[in-house]
């Protein structure tokens, strides 16, 4: 009896363990240009660590990219991939500042990054229930998640409130006092 008891003990510990680890990645960008950053987590049972990546509102492009985004500028009737591909070459091009930090697991951005990763069903029912939401203002939140044993998935919400995704309003709102980016509650 005790064996058994033993080994459903030790099960349970090692669950919570796998839980814990991950690699949680968010994009968190407003209307306004120039208001991005990111959020990289990599969270295990043993320590967590936040990259904090802010936009310096600058590019760099290479001399390919360069003349890429000149002939498709130039270009009189683009096509939806010729504008996504533009989009695409802005984005890998951006210039970020990036700091790093250790977190304990009873850090409040830990927690909170560990709900969202808990969550993820309630988050889906979410997101599908506000399909057909229409926000003017608002950020947008890009994120993916990668768990220990390699499973991904990924989520894009907009504009997070007090009544809709509010474990992602509760985390830009942590992040931002944190690491002093933009206020979202005092711009929209």
């Amino acid at each position: 009896m005790y064996k058994i008891l033993i080994l459903l003990f030790l099960l349970t510990n090692i669950n919570c363990i796998a839980q814990n680890d991950y690699h949680l990645k968010m994009k968190v960008s407003s209307n306004e240009t120039g208001n991005e950053y990111i959020l990289d987590i990599y969270r295990s049972s043993k320590n967590s660590k936040i990259y904090f990546l802010k936009y310096t509102g600058e590019q760099k492009y290479n001399k390919a990219d360069k003349e890429r985004i000149e002939e498709l500028w130039n270009k009189k009737d683009r096509k939806a991939a010729e504008n996504k591909e533009l989009n695409s070459i802005h984005e890998r091009s951006k210039i970020f500042t990036k700091e790093s930090f250790n977190y304990s697991a009873k850090d409040s951005s830990i927690k909170i990054s560990d709900s969202i990763v808990l969550s993820k069903a309630d988050i889906l029912s979410e997101i599908e229930r506000n399909k057909n939401r229409v926000v003017i203002h608002g950020i947008q939140i890009e994120v993916t998640i990668e768990t220990n044993d390699g499973v991904e998935y990924s989520y894009h919400v907009h504009a997070p409130d007090k009544d809709h995704y509010k474990l992602f309003e509760k985390f830009v709102d942590e992040s931002s006092k944190e690491f002093k980016v933009f206020q979202y509650h005092d711009k929209y």
